[in-house]
């Protein structure tokens, strides 16, 4: 085994490693996953505590018993990950061993204080860890300049760049849907959101109140949420529909039937603020245009207005000053294919494994 990854995730795996893995599978790399099922959860806080609690011992205990095996390299994400490999280093050390660490999200100091008791147990003791890593991540340049600041004492060679963009394999499987009809069969702007809704956190009663009952608009909404005031919100207005979830393999079949994806973030944190969310470049991969939040200032690096499709920054809270023909109009415009694909961003990561692995 060439490689171990580490991802406590109680919930699911999300997109960015699901593109890892599934280019490390392309490029034949012998490794070896340990992650968390999806919790069952109880009426009863004090019973869902013990249920975590038992399910990260139970994730400590498995990655410890691989770590005795002495894979040669080994990737961990965020730091509510590191538990077993803090722990292992404490007994046996960690200097025979390349270890990579890459960050979803951002939280400060502060931040970190909001969070579970085993993200802030990680972050705690994580340091000596990654002081030995050989490769430390974050998604954009803005939140890699916010770590350094809180690791000051860090070797900046060390610190890179990993986007979480989608495959290139989302054009090859999109390709077969690219000629699908307009299910709809008329002229009407079809809006497409995929992911977690919110009515705090998001523009969500903004675009509903704007374009839910306005018959040039059609919504449709893939979210695994079970929160029922949402989903009765978004059944209450005539051109809107809900869809429940959709599996992440299966989003490049959505390619020829909507018009425009969204990106309905407030940002109300600092993570939040400085990220260029994954549904951006899916958006693009589909062909979509995207209309996304002006309030993600990272998000401003990836504008494209003078191409299609374009990247255009909304502001949803004033949305009745949006010209949205001139946003959808594209004369005098080219088509230009999505440059986002994790495949060359990956590939650098894989460089520095087989670079280590033969030295």
């Amino acid at each position: 085994m060439n490689l171990l990854i580490l991802h406590y995730r109680p919930k699911e795996l999300y997109p960015p490693l699901l593109n890892v893995l599934s280019f490390l599978d392309e490029q034949d790399v012998d490794y070896k996953l340990i992650t968390t099922k999806k919790l069952k959860t109880s009426n009863f806080s004090i019973v869902n505590k013990i249920l975590t609690t038992f399910d990260y011992f139970i994730y400590t205990l498995k990655c410890f018993i691989l770590l005795i095996f002495k894979p040669k390299n080994i990737l961990y994400f965020e730091s509510i990950s590191v538990s077993p490999l803090a722990i292992f280093q404490k007994i046996f050390e960690l200097n025979e061993y390349n270890i990579f660490v890459h960050y979803h999200e951002y939280f400060s100091i502060t931040d970190y204080k909001k969070q579970s008791l085993f993200e802030r147990l990680g972050r705690k003791y994580e340091l000596p860890i990654l002081k030995s890593a050989r490769w430390i991540s974050h998604t954009n340049n803005d939140r890699l300049n916010f770590f350094k600041n809180d690791f000051p004492t860090l070797d900046i060679s060390k610190l890179h760049v990993m986007p979480n963009y989608p495959s290139r394999l989302w054009l090859i499987d999109g390709s077969k849907y690219a000629s699908k009809e307009n299910v709809k069969g008329n002229n009407t702007i079809k809006l497409l959101y995929i992911g977690s809704l919110s009515f705090e956190g998001m523009y969500l009663n903004e675009i509903l109140t704007q374009y839910g009952n306005n018959n040039k608009f059609e919504i449709t909404f893939y979210s695994h949420t079970s929160n029922k005031k949402i989903i009765d919100t978004l059944n209450s207005y005539k051109n809107v529909e809900f869809k429940g979830s959709i599996n992440y393999i299966d989003i490049p079949s959505l390619k020829g039937l909507y018009d425009v994806g969204l990106v309905l973030y407030k940002a109300n944190s600092l993570n939040v603020k400085y990220c260029a969310p994954n549904k951006i470049f899916e958006y693009l991969a589909l062909d979509l245009d995207v209309w996304c939040s002006d309030k993600l200032i990272t998000a401003q690096d990836y504008i494209i207005e003078k191409t299609f499709p374009k990247m255009l920054l909304v502001d949803f809270a004033n949305l009745e000053t949006f010209h949205f023909r001139e946003a959808l109009n594209r004369n005098g415009l080219y088509y230009k294919q999505s440059p986002y694909f994790c495949e060359e961003v990956y590939a650098t990561l894989l460089e520095k494994f087989d670079e280590d692995i033969n030295t």
